[in-house]
């Protein structure tokens, strides 16, 4: 099956520049090897969560971003 993941993406405030200069903000200096691709998705989502311009799915990202962090505890 072929999918247009174009036709799929959520409108976002960001231009790309913006979205790099976000991601560039992460501080991994405290963070283990082992952790960090953890970390950058973390904060990915985070960026993705602050930006994008439909609230339901903004909510719903850091709602999944929350079930993350706390392992299901919610």
């Amino acid at each position: 099956m072929i999918k247009n993941k174009q036709a799929e993406a959520l409108p976002s405030s960001l231009t790309l520049q913006e979205f790099g200069k976000a991601m560039s903000q992460v501080d991994l200096s405290t963070v283990s090897p082992e952790n960090r691709r953890l970390a950058i998705f973390d904060h990915l989502m985070r960026v993705m969560a602050d930006t994008i311009e439909d609230g339901t799915k903004a909510s719903e990202i850091r709602q999944a971003r929350l079930n993350r962090v706390l392992g299901g505890r919610v």
